[in-house]
């Protein structure tokens, strides 16, 4: 696509930016991060990716565990490809997210990892424990132009020097670039942009969500995200872990769910309310209608009064 073309579709997605984010993150339960400084390609892990052969095999692997695998690049370490690189696996669960980071010397010894162990709650072990945020942002324009054009600004602007901001291939979401996700807790945001991506981490940093950029946790079905955003929305509770989706049933045409606050749980009635058809991406001509719908918030009784 021309680069011409490139921006009239990142403004034409920009215009539509009025939308609700709620209930947009990409489900994963861990993720394996592998640095690679150059070009991604189209296919990161496919056969004609930079790591040829073995990135077919650790995306196998992560696919067979429930593990996103994403290729990173440091904003401001520019240099050669090299095969010494780091590789950071991470668990992104309720129960206790962590991130291990390890360093190997070529390709093949990342196959010796236990790339499998980032979908449980038990971190290996085996490496350096990670226990400040890191953020990802989608800077892939092989995959949109979007990424690319609003991400790497972003990238840049978040000027931190101590390896905690990676640009990252496809995250999910092209439309709300640009876009970005913390780990390990998995909290995707969108619609950023350089002048507002910075607070949104330093409140991440401090354990606070920024509600109009959030687009929901990664450990969630699109439905309990949904849910969670409002019950937030509605009782500002802004704190990463003030809101829990508890339980999902479907009833009646739409999703009954139980979210637990720290004061009691609340009930969420989601119904379908498909909105506007819009572009998907920037490259893309696919039409979608984004589905963002709540009918009603009630709390619960507490167990044994009724």
């Amino acid at each position: 696509m021309p680069a011409s073309n490139a921006w009239v579709g990142c403004a034409a997605v920009a215009r539509e930016k009025g939308e609700s984010l709620r209930g947009t993150a990409a489900r994963a339960d861990g993720w394996v991060l592998i640095e690679h400084p150059g070009p991604w390609g189209v296919q990161p892990l496919g056969p004609d990716g930079p790591l040829g052969p073995i990135g077919v095999e650790v995306a196998r692997r992560c696919t067979a565990a429930g593990v996103r695998p994403q290729l990173v690049r440091d904003t401001h370490r520019r240099r050669e490809p090299t095969d010494t690189r780091r590789v950071f696996l991470v668990h992104s669960g309720r129960g206790g997210p962590w991130v291990e980071q390890y360093t190997v010397d070529t390709v093949e010894q990342m196959l010796r990892l236990p790339l499998e162990s980032a979908a449980t709650g038990t971190a290996p072990g085996t490496g350096t424990r990670v226990e400040q945020p890191l953020y990802l942002v989608c800077t892939h324009g092989k995959k949109d132009p979007c990424c690319a054009v609003l991400g790497r600004p972003v990238a840049a602007a978040l000027n931190q020097q101590d390896g905690r901001v990676w640009e990252s291939t496809h995250l999910g979401g092209d439309r709300y670039a640009a876009g970005m996700v913390a780990l390990p807790d998995g909290s995707y945001y969108g619609n950023l942009d350089p002048a507002n991506a910075q607070a949104v981490v330093d409140g991440h940093d401090r354990g606070q969500l920024t509600l109009q950029n959030y687009r929901g946790r990664c450990v969630d079905d699109t439905v309990a995200q949904i849910a969670e955003h409002a019950v937030r929305t509605e009782y500002g509770l802004t704190g990463i872990d003030d809101v829990r989706p508890a339980e999902v049933t479907s009833s009646g045409g739409g999703s009954d769910v139980v979210v637990v606050t720290a004061s009691g749980s609340v009930h969420v009635y989601v119904t379908p309310d498909p909105q506007t058809p819009r572009r998907t991406t920037c490259r893309s001509e696919t039409l979608a209608s984004p589905d963002h719908g709540v009918t009603s918030i009630r709390p619960l009784p507490a167990p044994g009064r009724g």
